[in-house]
């Protein structure tokens, strides 16, 4: 009987903490361009606890909107102003998703992402997909606040 009691204790012992930080966590929305218009219906960044969650950040704005290497910089630039507002970083990205029109532009998004992340880079998934106006590229990102 002693030893049931230990490893039921001790085992929720172990688990209390997490219980307890989770139920303090709280879900905080940010937006780097509060003022955009037309108003997505969606939320730019959304933090829930020490995570930040990014929406994904398309190039259909970019100053060359026909050139891969403008667009991938472009989103992650939109990303990066996110991260900030938020209070956190591009070296606090710990994933990132990659969405691309053709999939023959990997090489150029590989080699635009590989100078971004010299360091620790994130785990990342690259997709070819369909893109709403047309954008060559729309990435996403979790990082830590």
């Amino acid at each position: 009987m002693t030893r049931r009691w230990f490893a039921a204790f001790s085992g929720a012992a172990l688990f209390a903490p997490m219980a307890h930080a989770a139920a303090k966590a709280t879900k905080k929305i940010f937006s780097a361009n509060p003022n955009a218009t037309p108003k997505p219906p969606y939320s730019p960044a959304v933090a829930y606890g020490n995570v930040l969650y990014v929406s994904g950040k398309a190039s259909y704005s970019a100053p060359d909107p026909k050139d891969i290497k403008s667009c991938v910089n472009y989103a992650f630039d939109q990303i990066e102003a996110e991260l900030k507002n938020a209070g956190s970083s591009m070296d606090k990205v710990i994933k990132i998703q990659v969405f691309l029109k053709d999939i023959g532009d990997y090489a150029a998004m590989n080699e635009i992402f590989a100078a971004r992340f010299a360091k620790e880079p994130p785990a990342r998934t690259t997709v070819a997909a369909v893109i709403p106006r047309d954008s060559l590229v729309e990435i996403d990102a979790v990082a830590y606040v």
